[in-house]
């Protein structure tokens, strides 16, 4: 097929900015139309589009955050919320949220209904608002969240560089009325690594999140167990998805980080994703293995997979001649089928919350965990 230069013009563009494009002109429509029936492009969303290659090459929260800022461009005045703007947060949590492949946006009025195809409104009557703004500045791409201002250009935007050039705002529900959002709308294992990721960074705090929760209409017994469970702590969202499965399993909450005092090792100290300080003495570590750990060079720092697995033995013999007891390894296939993930747990005789006053767990009225 003959290349159209306005439309790779428009690729490269988006490509660069990270985002989709959209035609501006009715000759760039039918040529998007012919390369779509091609298989040259794709139509993520309603009047979006993008390059195959590259579209397949992103994981979902990028595409997400692609297609979110491509319909700021379209619709400024839009304000996006619920699992879009903690995307536009780049808060971590399960990619499988984004299977619906739904963009939220705030509504003053109404009700939390489709407003068509796969844009949905969260009814939120004056949410907080803030932006969340790309610029480049003495040529690197920086992002900055700033308060919602009504009256001026983004340019006079005091918080930006004198020299930065703005790439794109996003209006967005503020970090503690987005967590909220989402706290209230998918389950806990789910959503906790966005409380953990949101604390981590520092965007949030836990009294914004709870006058939040004081303005709603609505029970926010969710929200208050993802505050009492929440630990910046856990380095990633894939301990996070670990540490919310086993409280929600009715585990005991481990200590995080927890650091070894190992003289064998080279390091002299080992510290340990979990850890459980039995009340009759026992010390219980359990490792959570990604998938990194083995292939990704950054993580493997070269060592073939014989070279790690050997490593981690070495580790372990530390670990146990620094008072370890027992040493639990599982990865994230174990924890996202749950029942691999248990049956360790229990086989290492992990203390159950509610079976011992020493690991105490709330409940409500009915005995039911919160």
């Amino acid at each position: 097929m003959n290349t159209h230069h306005a439309i790779e013009r428009l690729c490269n563009d988006a490509e660069r900015h990270r985002r989709c494009f959209y035609p501006s002109t009715e000759a760039e429509r039918q040529a998007i139309y012919t390369r779509l029936r091609n298989g040259i492009l794709v139509r993520p969303h309603r009047n979006i589009y993008a390059r195959r290659t590259y579209w397949d090459a992103i994981p979902p929260p990028e595409k997400h955050r692609h297609i979110i800022r491509t319909l700021s461009q379209q619709y400024p005045q839009r304000v996006f919320a619920d699992i879009s703007a903690a995307a536009i947060f780049n808060l971590e949590y399960h990619w499988n949220l984004h299977q619906r492949q739904t963009i939220f946006i705030a509504a003053s009025n109404g009700n939390s209904a489709r407003v068509h195809g796969n844009v949905q409104r969260v009814f939120a009557k004056n949410p907080p608002i803030c932006s969340v703004v790309r610029y480049q500045s003495s040529g690197r791409l920086r992002t900055v969240l700033l308060p919602n201002t009504t009256t001026g250009p983004a340019t006079t935007a005091p918080s930006l560089p004198a020299n930065a050039v703005i790439i794109d705002r996003v209006s967005v529900t503020s970090p503690a009325r987005t967590l909220v959002d989402c706290g209230l709308h998918y389950p806990f294992t789910q959503t906790i690594a966005m409380f953990d990721s949101a604390l981590r960074r520092g965007i949030v705090t836990r009294e914004q999140i709870l006058e939040i929760c004081d303005t709603m209409q609505r029970d926010c017994g969710p929200v208050q167990r993802l505050l009492y469970y929440t630990n910046p702590l856990n380095e990633n969202g894939g301990e996070s998805f670990c540490y919310g499965t086993i409280i929600d399993e009715g585990f005991a909450v481990p200590e995080l980080q927890h650091v070894f005092i190992a003289p064998q090792s080279p390091q002299g100290t080992l510290r340990v994703d979990f850890v459980w300080h039995t009340h009759d003495g026992r010390v219980i570590v359990l490792e959570f293995d990604g998938t990194d750990k083995y292939v990704n060079p950054s993580m493997t720092n070269k060592r073939g997979i014989r070279q790690v697995v050997h490593d981690e033995r070495r580790r372990e013999d530390f670990l146990k001649q620094a008072g370890v007891t027992t040493i639990i390894r599982v990865n994230y296939a174990e924890v996202e089928q749950r029942t691999p993930l248990t049956r360790k747990l229990l086989e290492a005789n992990v203390p159950m919350a509610r079976a011992h006053p020493f690991y105490e767990r709330y409940t409500d009225v009915a005995g039911r965990v919160w």
